[in-house]
């Protein structure tokens, strides 16, 4: 098979080389850590996904009821509010998350995510971030 509108990275083997291990050293390091303990680097995965489509029911839902029905009956018309960007941030060692819902998805954004993943972690920590190559991830400044 052939993609025509695919954009080859000759560095792509290598780069995934390299994620493939950090994900290998972190499963090691969670079969032998010890659980509470905060890593001396943490390791974050970090993805978006845009366009996602806002919805809203139009109608309330009818709840069960005895004798009538027994699952939640759900209108199937809804309004359209636009389309939002979510973006979301995996401890790879306790699974926590952080998220945020933006209505752009821009650099602004993801920096604002990474400035959360800075609050919430303890001060001096090591975060490591697993991502892809998107044109948000790269910060460029203005002259």
């Amino acid at each position: 098979m052939a993609y025509y509108l695919e954009k080859r990275d000759p560095e792509f083997e290598h780069k995934m080389a390299d994620v493939l291990c950090i994900y290998k050293e972190i499963n090691l390091q969670n079969e032998a850590g010890e659980t509470g303990v905060t890593p001396p680097v943490i390791t974050v995965s970090v993805d978006e996904k845009p366009g996602v489509q806002a919805i809203k029911n139009i109608a309330p839902d009818i709840m069960p009821e005895p004798g009538k029905q027994s699952r939640i009956m759900r209108d199937y018309e809804y309004k359209r509010l636009g389309t939002l960007s979510i973006l979301a941030a995996l401890d790879l060692h306790d699974g926590h998350v952080i998220a945020q819902v933006h209505d752009k998805h821009r650099s602004i954004e993801f920096i604002s995510l990474l400035k959360e993943l800075d609050v919430y972690y303890p001060a001096g920590s090591t975060i490591r971030i697993i991502l892809d190559n998107h044109s948000t991830h790269i910060v460029s400044r203005r002259p």
